[in-house]
């Protein structure tokens, strides 16, 4: 696209009839291009992509050279055409997270974006002078600029790509514009965002289900209880303590639930340093009479002294918590569970191992997704609401830090944590988070 020669500009832009291109024209096409930017930025991808066309032919005019007289009478800098034209117009596609190709009349690529050589495989060196359809095998996307042409009506489609890394959902829109009738397409990466929605309708049918569960089973006890008035005692206190069981259940899962939303919006208060080893202490401490009971032994291997983590006590006692009891959880009578925290550098390293039922490296891929359970059956015997560990990582991301699983299946886990150190806090911290009891 640029010129081989070099020919002075008089800054005052001209159209082809000499006439100088006002301030305030130029004024407006870079206005159209920077609204183009934000339209193609948004779901107004058709309005967008007009938008940087009539900015970019405005822009792009011809010009002819100046004159001496016109150079002599000018008192601002001369430049060549090329200096703004070409770069502006390029630093504005390549800005442009949409794949965005631009055609002549002949279907010839003129211009194509970073986004749009990868999306449509395009191969810089070959763009010159070939048209579209012998650059992309793409029938759909042929067919729909012969439609655009025929009608002057933008053409839209949603079309699914195989690419060398991964399959791509692609939302295309062609319009052709302007008295040069230039084409114009636009490619919209549609994946993350059907991703998303899927895994927000699984999430919601997840939730569904697992409100459902308990919720049936308290109105089958309270119809029991209500369809026979001369139950014996004993019986109707049975079946209280079995809806009070299902009533905790319920409201560990909101609990959950809310706690998750609040990790999701970013609700993570800045908070004074929290010695982590104390908090660990205290969670094995706590969980010591229910890993006696499973017959597991259970075992802290900490630090003297502290390390100090920049969080609030609550949110580090969830991430410890929920990983000891985990573990405890699915390891079988026998087994065993150690907690360790060392120092890595700058990071602290939380790791939880344990000799229970271990994970398939398909498990260990999505044990952190909300709800997702290993055994579901088992986790509901337990109590398990399938969010403890999805609450661990947001936590713990959300902290800075990093979280994984090393497990072989039938030999045991080990989930980790890494977070940033935080400095010692002074003596005199008003805020400082002690334990009330540490031993």
């Amino acid at each position: 696209m640029s010129s081989k020669r070099c020919e002075v500009w008089a800054t005052g832009s001209r159209t082809g009839d000499g006439s100088a291109l006002p301030s305030g024209l130029r004024l407006l096409a870079v206005l159209l291009i920077l609204c183009g930017t934000a339209a193609t930025s948004s779901d107004h991808a058709v309005v967008g992509g007009g938008l940087l066309l009539v900015g970019g032919l405005i822009l792009g005019c011809r010009l002819r050279p100046a004159s001496a007289t016109d150079v002599a009478s000018t008192e601002t800098a001369v430049t060549p055409a090329a200096e703004w034209r070409e770069p502006t117009i390029e630093a504005v596609l390549e800005a442009l997270g949409d794949g965005v190709v631009v055609l002549d009349t002949r279907d010839r690529v003129l211009e194509a974006n970073a986004p749009a050589r990868e999306l449509l495989s395009l191969q810089t060196q070959r763009t010159s002078s070939a048209t579209l359809r012998e650059l992309v095998d793409w029938p759909q996307l042929a067919s729909a600029l012969q439609e655009c042409r025929r009608t002057h009506l933008p053409q839209t489609f949603e079309a699914a790509r195989e690419l060398a890394s991964a399959s791509k959902l692609l939302l295309v829109t062609v319009t052709v514009a302007g008295p040069n009738r230039l084409a114009v397409v636009v490619l919209r990466d549609q994946s993350r965002l059907r991703q998303l929605e899927s895994h927000r309708r699984d999430f919601v049918a997840n939730v569904s289900h697992e409100l459902k569960t308990p919720l049936a089973a308290m109105q089958g006890f309270v119809e029991t209880i209500l369809d026979d008035p001369e139950m014996p005692d004993v019986t109707r206190q049975r079946f209280l303590m079995r809806m009070q069981r299902q009533v905790q259940r319920l409201a560990t899962l909101v609990t959950d639930l809310l706690t998750l939303s609040r990790l999701d919006e970013g609700d993570l208060q800045s908070a004074p340093p929290c010695d982590v080893v104390a908090v660990a202490r205290d969670v094995v401490r706590d969980l010591l009479p229910f890993a006696g009971q499973r017959g597991v032994v259970l075992r802290a291997e900490l630090p003297q002294t502290p390390i100090w983590i920049a969080a609030e006590r609550e949110a580090l006692r969830q991430v410890v918590s929920n990983l000891a009891d985990n573990a405890v959880k699915y390891t079988p009578p026998g087994g065993s569970v150690a907690v360790r925290i060392t120092q890595l550098g700058l990071e602290a390293e939380l790791a939880v191992t344990d000799t229970g039922i271990g994970l398939a490296e398909s498990d260990q891929e999505r044990v952190f997704e909300r709800f997702y359970r290993v055994d579901k059956a088992r986790s509901r015997e337990l109590g398990g609401t399938g969010l403890g560990l999805s609450i661990v990582k947001n936590t713990v991301q959300g902290l800075g830090g990093k979280i994984g699983v090393s497990s072989r299946l039938g030999h045991g886990s080990t989930f980790w944590v890494r977070l940033p150190q935080s400095e010692k806090p002074t003596a005199g911290d008003a805020n400082l988070q002690l334990p009330a009891d540490s031993e």
